[in-house]
């Protein structure tokens, strides 16, 4: 039996929606950083896109679930598409001043780290989650957000501003997570 090719396009778009949802904060990243950099009165556009950026992330592997569509490959395009559009933003609020540097390092970091222990222990089929790593994640995009709508001088930004070194601690803490995970595993690997 033949199908119909008028429904071609629909049957791809399913297929492909959360994907696409996803992928979208890859443009949400580009479009953040170039009018970051071209206006200086920005926060309500900056703010608008990385709403649309936090609820893409929020409603994409719900999508994926609801069609039938999710995978690996779809759990490793979200987690890229998260952080570059978190490290576009806060990297470009680290160049303003309004974070310090080590932020949006220590969060390269946790997701190299991240992907370099999904690699080791299940061969980059899909990644391996953490209760620390998913609420950086949230934490990230709260981040991202309060730093688009509200960077310091306003009292929003700088209050994050001042937490900074507790944010460094939680990152720190996260990495050590997965690495004593990762130790654990490789040590009663051994026992066997």
């Amino acid at each position: 039996m033949r199908s119909d090719p008028a429904h071609a396009p629909y049957r791809w778009i399913r297929a492909n929606l959360a994907n696409l949802l996803t992928a979208g904060r890859f443009a949400a990243a580009a479009a953040w950083v170039a009018i970051f950099f071209a206006s200086p009165e920005r926060t309500v556009l900056l703010g608008a896109i990385a709403v649309a950026a936090s609820l893409s992330d929020f409603i994409d592997g719900r999508v994926a679930r609801w069609l039938g569509t999710t995978s690996g490959a779809g759990r490793w395009l979200d987690g890229v598409a998260d952080v570059s559009f978190v490290l576009a933003v806060l990297g470009c609020e680290a160049w303003a001043g309004a974070i310090p540097v080590y932020v949006p390092a220590l969060i390269a970091a946790s997701f190299a780290q991240y992907v370099v222990d999904s690699r080791l222990r299940s061969g980059a089929r899909e990644p391996i989650r953490s209760r620390l790593g998913h609420w950086g994640g949230v934490i990230n995009y709260a981040l991202a957000l309060v730093l688009s709508f509200a960077p310091p001088p306003n009292i929003p930004g700088a209050i994050v501003k001042s937490c900074a070194p507790i944010l460094a601690l939680y990152y720190v803490t996260a990495i050590a997570e997965r690495a004593a995970m990762y130790f654990r595993l490789t040590e009663n690997k051994g026992d066997h």
